[in-house]
């Protein structure tokens, strides 16, 4: 059976549920599980190996759906709202990595040619990692994660260049640059033509679909659109992955983006696994063990010196310090085509084999601690003191409401508040927002709300209420730990993204916390029934045991919000 299709598939699948089974027990990311199991079915430990070859074929669908379904979250007009940070910052990362990695590569003993191969691989950091590790911690839908991804789409772009370079280096063109000028050529192609097509297009091709109501229809539309637009990049020298996520960020734009997202979701969630244990097959213990000097050197270049160039980048930029350290952590890891990158030189005869498995292993190790490392940062975030400007709050405020964040849902509560007259001081880690607000007369804040000094300078002990519109949830609940212990009486009223955070906060901090999808379910169960003619009592007994009653969403739904 070992050209049996279904037979790999099983062998694929099965190896990805032990190890997202083993993560999940004892409560890691689910990336490290893929990968652990990965490397025990890989070439280089004993006992069973699977068919890396048609692994890697299954695990390329893997990276189409996961792509396809984060474009889908993240729709095109949020990622060119970050075009201008994501595209210079990842220009000058890339080249400074290629440099630092240069002279790395100079004193492990590599030639020139070797040693700017190995920075070309150092530089890439991979969507698919980022969108994982951020899906996990559902995070997905906060800017550091636009940013991110959207940085390391212009990362996917530079491949292109840096793969016509490779095969220059290597002799391999007798035209003087001839191949180089065809593959950018290629790719401009389709950037600049397929995908404005496509976003003229596919919306309204989706729209005519969903009005026929044939749900398999519609699925066998939505499969065929991301893997051909995947297959187009691909056929034009960009990758797959920046293909499948274009895609779905154009679909993203449309109305029916939220039954996209639906039928993607479990296509994502079966192949994005075997695509993680492709990862960890290519990891070989002996080298590392052998060579673990180097090795470790690698992993710290790609980690801690990426991050924080990255970083660094991205204050440079006029990022806040907090945006910029989340983005750091983010892109502190290799990606899918830092492996593509090592094979290519290999192939073309400028990589040499030891440093082939230096830069495969480096690279899979940096992904190997990507979760660890974003928990990490994400916690030092929750101690790290800002030092920030005035903040010009007057000091006769008082009675006011403190809004912490003020993104899509901060925005909106701040609105109504000015409308019926109530003071309001928001905190924001966003530069530029606090900048504009200030501009407006709105009393405003920079800091990170998770650090007592800077709810004080919002004078949380004057304050009539607190609400946090913050994502992240362990941001929330430092700052909601701070005010209920300086203030016991301070009427707190949180944003939650999940149920049983709501439930959790409510029952240790006695806040009220606002769970979206369960707002939402009960005023459409409301305008329904009111529209029926429901007796108005029977109909709020209902809604107030409803809203006391735990929320529970199907799987995808869950992990989509």
């Amino acid at each position: 059976m070992e050209g049996d299709l279904l037979h790999h598939l099983l062998l694929a699948l099965g190896t990805a549920l032990a190890g997202v089974s083993i993560a999940v027990a004892f409560r890691q990311s689910t990336v490290l599980g893929y990968l652990l199991a990965g490397l025990l079915v890989g070439p280089f430990t004993p006992g069973f190996v699977a068919p890396m070859p048609t692994i890697t074929q299954l695990a390329e669908l893997g990276v189409v759906f996961l792509m396809f379904a984060i474009g889908v979250q993240l729709p095109l007009r949020e990622l060119i709202s970050e075009s201008r940070t994501a595209t210079i910052g990842a220009i000058i990362q890339v080249v400074g990595m290629i440099g630092i990695g240069y002279g790395i590569g100079l004193l492990f003993g590599f030639g020139q040619v070797e040693a700017f191969a190995f920075g070309c691989v150092l530089s890439n950091s991979s969507s698919a990692v980022i969108s994982k590790v951020l899906g996990d911690r559902d995070e997905i839908d906060t800017r550091h994660a636009n940013t991110s991804i959207a940085w390391s789409s212009v990362q996917d772009i530079s491949t292109v260049i840096l793969v016509a370079i490779f095969t220059g280096m290597a002799g391999g063109e007798e035209d003087d640059g001839g191949a180089f000028l065809q593959d950018l050529g290629s790719a401009a192609i389709f950037l600049f033509v397929l995908v404005p097509l496509a976003f003229l297009i596919l919306p309204r091709l989706l729209r005519r679909v969903a009005s026929l109501k044939s749900r398999e229809l519609f699925v066998l539309v939505v499969v065929t659109v991301a893997i051909a637009m995947a297959s187009a990049a691909n056929a034009l020298g960009a990758s797959v992955a920046l293909g499948a996520f274009l895609a779905g960020a154009i679909v993203g734009e449309s109305d029916v983006s939220h039954r996209v997202l639906g039928d993607a979701l479990p296509l994502r969630d079966i192949f994005s696994g075997v695509f993680f244990v492709s990862i960890g097959m290519l990891l070989d213990p002996s080298f590392v063990i052998a060579h673990w000097p180097i090795v470790l050197g690698t992993t710290f270049a790609i980690v801690v010196i990426k991050g924080a160039l990255s970083t660094g980048i991205y204050l440079g930029l006029g990022g806040s310090p907090r945006q910029a350290v989340l983005v750091g952590a983010c892109l502190a890891q290799s990606a899918e085509f830092s492996f593509l990158l090592a094979h290519h030189g290999a192939e073309l005869g400028v990589v040499s084999p030891k440093g082939f498995s230096l830069m495969l292993s480096g690279a899979a190790l940096s992904i190997l601690v990507a979760p660890w490392v974003h928990q990490a940062v994400g916690y030092g975030l929750t101690k790290w003191k800002i030092r920030g400007e005035p903040d010009r709050v007057a000091s006769e405020l008082a009675d006011h409401v403190v809004v912490c964040g003020y993104g899509r849902v901060g925005h909106v509560v701040c609105d109504v508040l000015r409308r019926v007259g109530v003071k309001y001081v928001v905190i924001e880690d966003d530069p530029h927002l606090v900048e504009d607000l200030r501009a407006a007369g709105v009393p405003a804040i920079m800091g990170d709300a998770a650090h007592e000094h800077v709810l004080e300078r919002a004078m949380l002990h004057d304050a009539a209420a607190l609400v946090v519109c913050v994502p992240e949830r362990q941001v929330v609940r430092r700052i909601v730990a701070y005010a209920r212990a300086e203030k016991p009486h301070l009427a707190i009223f949180v944003r939650a993204h999940r149920d049983d955070e709501r439930a959790h906060l409510e029952r240790l901090y006695g806040v009220d916390a606002v769970f979206g999808e369960q707002e939402l379910s009960l005023e459409l169960s409301r305008r329904t029934a009111t529209a029926l003619g429901v007796d108005g009592d029977a109909l709020q007994r209902a809604l107030t045991e409803a809203r006391g009653a735990d929320l529970v969403l199907p799987e995808g739904e869950a992990s989509a919000s």
